[in-house]
């Protein structure tokens, strides 16, 4: 027989917490996917100065120009004689509209302005130069 005044004891359930801990697990993986994957430069370029800028839609290459005027494409330090004759060879695997130059601000302006001439050789529409904003 039942007697139904008797109080049934019941067991304390503790929460699951298997679904949360899913859900703290599939956020960390969704920010460390979606979080930006930045390729890292053969070596450090401070940019000089500007008071105008405007932002390079997605260059396809980007030269660098070190302090002592090294120069480096695709990770590779290239000596300034064999970059027209490199960027030809590029040219002739894949099309390529524009190439960003990061120029550090102590490197000389005539490398740059060589560098810039022999990108409008080797028939490269348009060369972004990098710069800080002052303001």
């Amino acid at each position: 027989m039942m007697n139904i005044l008797e109080k049934r004891i019941r067991k304390k359930r503790l929460p699951n917490l298997v679904p949360l801990i899913n859900i703290v697990f599939l956020l960390l993986i969704f920010f460390m996917l979606s979080g930006t994957l930045s390729k890292k430069d053969l070596f450090e370029v401070d940019p000089p100065l500007s008071y105008t800028g405007s932002n390079a839609e997605s260059p396809e290459m980007t030269i660098l120009i070190r302090n002592d005027n090294k120069i480096s494409l695709d990770d590779k330090i290239i000596p300034l004689n064999n970059l027209e004759a490199y960027l030809t060879s590029l040219l002739k695997n894949k099309s390529i509209e524009e190439v960003l130059i990061k120029a550090d601000g102590n490197a000389s302006s005539g490398t740059l302005s060589k560098v810039i001439r022999m990108i409008r050789n080797t028939g490269i529409k348009r060369a972004a130069i990098v710069t800080k904003n002052i303001l």
